[in-house]
């Protein structure tokens, strides 16, 4: 539901005489992908290897003398594996692992959350290129980044500083795990974290369908994590009994925003309205009305489709043909 740490593409040096040759054999051998090399970490994803080519015969390897870069879709593993049994492949001096990029996720002053990472871990702080130059296969590190970490990651989204920690990335890995959150909260300043609760009500009763889509789009744009899930019955009037579905939500956003997010779920792209989600937060219900801005008079359907026009352009490709099947899944239980 909410990423706070990943690994990043693993990285090997490959060391040879003749640079054009292995790339074009890795190109033929292993459908790589060539780019420049400020750009191969925006073409590689968690699973993919980037392999940087150097003909340089120095122990020290430094940035500058990396010629091209290839991506390749398979983990590292695999790839030395399959390279191991290639009779056919051409001289290679030597291959080495770069530094392992591990991605935590901040938000807010991330200057702070890494000099506070620094004083619990130690290591050395500074750009990319200077780490990787004064890095081992022995150094990890770490980068900070805004983005939700389940989304393709550019090298420009990462932040200018980051952290070059000496020995083993799995350590590293659950060190900065178990630790996570407190980090994130050092970025907003620690402020508070808000407990609120979601009430799903569809008189159609397709709970499960919402449950789903609303899972989907929270998981997709990481704005909290889920702390239980129960059914449960509301009595809107006198002796009168629905049923609905509650999920306790942990979120840093306010509660008037995620109120403001749930409105535009409640509302197809067509502006029907299939749901209501009600959010309370210390047991009082937010009202649609409470995310108007003062002297606004947009109705709560102008609201809607404003917020569900906004939530389309944060979601992944993927995310969006989500949202648009679970739509048109809940629109048929209304005629069947």
């Amino acid at each position: 539901m909410f990423s706070l740490i990943r690994s990043g593409p693993s990285t090997l040096l490959l060391r040879t005489a003749s640079v054009e040759v292995v790339s074009n054999w890795l190109i033929t051998n292993f459908s790589a992908s060539i780019y420049d090399v400020d750009v191969a970490f925006d073409m590689a994803n968690e699973s993919s290897t980037i392999l940087y080519l150097l003909d340089t015969q120095e122990e020290i390897v430094h940035f500058a003398d990396i010629h091209i870069a290839l991506v390749i879709e398979m983990n590292t593993i695999n790839f030395l594996c399959q390279l191991q049994f290639h009779g056919d492949r051409p001289p290679i001096i030597s291959i080495r692992p770069a530094p392992k990029l591990l991605i935590m996720r901040a938000v807010g002053d991330k200057s702070a959350v890494i000099n506070k990472i620094q004083v619990d871990l130690g290591g050395e702080i500074g750009s990319f290129k200077s780490l990787l130059d004064a890095g081992d296969n022995q150094s990890t590190i770490l980068a900070l980044t805004e983005r939700p970490l389940n989304k393709t990651l550019n090298f420009s989204d990462l932040a200018e500083s980051l952290l070059k920690l000496q020995g083993n990335s799995e350590h590293y890995l659950k060190e900065l795990r178990m630790h996570a959150l407190s980090y994130l909260n050092i970025g907003l300043g620690n402020k508070d974290w808000h407990e609120i609760e979601i009430r799903v009500y569809d008189r159609y009763g397709a709970f499960s369908l919402h449950y789903d889509k609303l899972m989907a789009i929270l998981d997709e744009l990481e704005v909290g994590i889920v702390l239980g899930e129960s059914w449960s019955k509301d009595y809107p009037r006198f002796l009168m009994s629905i049923e609905v579905y509650r999920i306790r939500f942990f979120t840093y956003f306010e509660p008037v925003k995620i109120k403001y997010l749930l409105l535009g779920l409640e509302y197809t792209q067509g502006g029907t309205r299939i749901v209501d989600f009600d959010v309370y937060y210390n047991r009082k219900k937010l009202d649609w009305n409470d995310v108007l801005e003062k002297r606004s008079m947009k109705t709560r359907q102008e609201i809607g489709l404003e917020s569900h026009a906004e939530i389309i352009c944060s979601l992944s490709e993927e995310g969006r043909e989500q949202l648009v099947y679970f739509d048109d899944e809940i629109m048929k239980t209304r005629t069947s």
